[in-house]
């Protein structure tokens, strides 16, 4: 059979091992694993991303196409003022990407809205020449300087003539350069027709390549990223955010510019090979990166294909530093974990040994000193129990002096009838003396006012012995029907007597108590221990109250002093039997474990409220009616039936 402690220890050493093996794997596998996927999902996650957000702003070029077609539809074309275009403006901040909105009637009159220096301006042609200026002040077109060599013969753009074919509206399929111009980038058309299917205008948005550069630069993932846009062809529609590219000159340059695949074979495969004459390299050397491609499509809108490139540096900085304080953090782990069980063969093995110990002791030699060294409750209550097992036989001798003494007690209470009985036949003897004398003496008036004082000095003793008569009178387990209040009154007439003149008796009896079933001696029985307690509870006197009440449809009998009160402790043991504070010799601790028994024969609770210093307070509830088992008392069915 093996111990606690020995296998304990065994185990906690075996126990650590693992879990320093199992930490130091996952620590392991994290670092060479787990970083690597990590980087490859956050990449096609910001890949998503930008897909989303070229998704949103194509969708604002479109949805403004759109609005300007229905409102053309409306007011029939008219482009002789800027009054019936003053709700081009709120379109204009909602399209981060637009670069310009044209609306070109087949006739040559055309609307130019166009972005110039971070303003907007609105062109009027009329048959492409005349030239009016507009810029917006204040939420309105106001006139603007007019340059009168400017022309803009709509008929003769890309744009136009591929959105005067078209039966819907629909983007440019491939970006193209602007007329007479280094800016490229895509146009959403809407074709406007009339009712025989004429062609009367087109309306194009320009979304220029310069916008969605600057775009998908504000939403890199992190500071570092390289990410490039290119058309199904492999030209370049955005390219990456180097230091050779922050001129707009050098990106206009490189827009639609054909790549060539590096050495891997594809774009970010090992390093791309850079448009002729760039001078730069997509991806630094020396540097390792995590890199995504995907092909944005979205119906209808213009297909690129994006690739992103990450730094591991960026998506994971001070990575040595996270492995080294990884490791640390693994060793106060597995450290933890032995100091766990070293605690624990403290706390719980070497307390297990000494009620081991105690335990196999022989009976009785428990210390009631003793301590046990862990301040784990299961184990001291343990320990609690053990020490209560080591006084049980030193108790057992003080139990059985105390059950000698409860029968002495007993015994005196039997003979106390007879002993009564013979003092009162003497004092009858000494009362016809007395009466005697007082007739012999009926011519001495100076001396009858003595005998007066002992004729009632004995008969107040003779009414003492006859309370003590009654209560002492054997039990004959009879049940009656009583009225609560004149037993207490009886009990505090035999208290008065008996209690002595340090203790004040008050009685307040309630008038409407119902009538209850039992046992009258009893329950004077219980008022006389909770009384004799109340006296020793208040050695130089006090008040005792006897208060009776009702409670719903039965009756409440409350019993209290003003004396010393109880701790929570001695009111936990209240009612054990041979439980007792007073003195060895002064007490039988049977007179409460008696009433509590009484109480519960008689259907009742009793409640007990105490506070050190406050005084006690005994309150016991009977049921409505108190009958005996096998129905009612003889005589007690008429009382019941006539209201009684």
């Amino acid at each position: 059979m093996s111990r606690l402690k020995s296998m304990l220890l065994w185990k906690s050493i075996l126990l650590t091992a693992l879990c320093g093996l199992a930490i130091f794997g996952l620590w392991w596998w994290g670092l060479v694993h787990s970083v690597e996927s990590q980087g490859q999902a956050r990449a096609e996650g910001s890949l998503v991303q930008i897909q989303q957000i070229i998704t949103r702003e194509f969708l604002r070029a479109e949805e403004t196409g759109t609005a300007f077609g229905l409102w053309w539809a409306r007011e029939e074309g008219r482009l002789d003022g800027p009054e019936g275009l003053q709700s081009v403006i709120p379109f204009l901040e909602k399209g981060a990407i637009i670069t310009n909105l044209i609306l070109s009637r087949e006739d040559g009159d055309s609307a130019c809205v166009v972005r110039k220096e971070g303003t907007w301006n609105l062109v009027l042609f009329k048959g492409g020449r005349n030239p009016r200026r507009y810029l917006v002040q204040g939420g309105r077109w106001v006139p603007g300087p007019i340059d009168e060599r400017e022309v803009y013969e709509a008929r003769e753009r890309h744009w136009y003539r591929f959105g005067s074919v078209q039966t819907a509206p629909a983007w440019t399929p491939e970006a193209y350069r602007y007329y007479t111009s280094a800016v490229a980038g895509f146009t959403f058309t809407v074709p406007i027709r009339n009712a025989r299917g004429s062609l009367v205008g087109v309306i194009g948005v320009d979304v220029s390549l310069e916008e969605l550069t600057h775009l998908i630069w504000e939403n890199r993932p992190t500071p570092g990223s390289r990410m490039i846009a290119t058309d199904p062809v492999g030209r370049l529609l955005v390219p990456p955010r180097l230091p050779g590219l922050l001129d707009q000159g050098a990106r206009l340059q490189n827009h639609l510019a054909s790549l060539a695949p590096g050495p891997g074979g594809d774009l970010l495969g090992g390093g791309v090979a850079a448009p002729p004459g760039a001078g730069f390299a997509f991806l630094d050397a020396g540097k390792s990166y995590v890199s995504a491609s995907g092909t944005y499509a979205s119906k209808g809108e213009p297909r690129m294909n994006l690739h992103m490139a990450i730094p591991k540096e960026d998506l994971f900085p001070g990575q040595r530093r996270f492995a080294v304080f990884t490791f640390l953090l693994a060793l106060a782990a597995v450290l933890g974990v032995a100091w766990t069980m070293l605690d624990l063969h403290n706390r719980l093995a070497r307390p297990m040994s000494q009620l081991a110990d105690s335990a196999s002791a022989p009976a009785g030699a428990v210390a009631e000193s003793t301590e046990f060294d862990s301040d784990i409750w299961e184990l001291q209550r343990v320990g609690e129990k053990l020490r209560l097992a080591g006084r049980a036989d030193r108790e057992r001798e003080r139990l059985l002096h105390q059950v000698e003494h409860s029968q002495r007690v007993d015994s005196v209470g039997m003979l106390a009838p007879g002993i009564v009985h013979d003092v009162n036949n003497q004092l009858t003897m000494v009362l016809g003396q007395i009466t005697i004398c007082q007739t012999l003496l009926e011519d001495h008036p100076e001396l009858q006012p003595h005998l007066h004082a002992a004729e009632g000095a004995t008969i107040k003793c003779a009414e003492v012995l006859r309370a003590l008569m009654d209560y002492s009178r054997p039990d004959l387990g009879r049940r009656e029907q009583l009225s609560l209040n004149v037993v207490v009154e009886e009990a505090a007439s035999l208290l008065r007597r008996v209690l002595g003149r340090s203790i004040r008796i008050e009685t307040e009896l309630a008038p409407d108590l119902p009538l209850l079933f039992g046992e009258p001696v009893k329950l004077q029985q219980v008022l006389v221990n909770l009384g004799l307690n109340a006296r020793d509870a208040m050695p130089d006197g006090g008040l005792l109250r006897l208060r009776t009440c009702r409670v719903g449809s039965g009756a409440c009998l409350e019993v209290e002093d003003g004396g010393c009160g109880m701790s929570d402790e001695v009111k936990q043991r209240l009612f054990e039997p041979f439980f007792t504070t007073k003195e060895p010799g002064k007490g039988t601790g049977l007179g409460l474990s008696m009433v509590a028994n009484i109480v519960a024969a008689h259907g009742g609770q009793i409640q007990v409220e105490t506070e050190p210093g406050t005084g006690t307070l005994f309150r016991i509830q009977f049921p409505p009616s108190l009958r005996k088992r096998g129905g009612l008392a003889p005589g007690m069915a008429d009382l019941e039936s006539t209201g009684a």
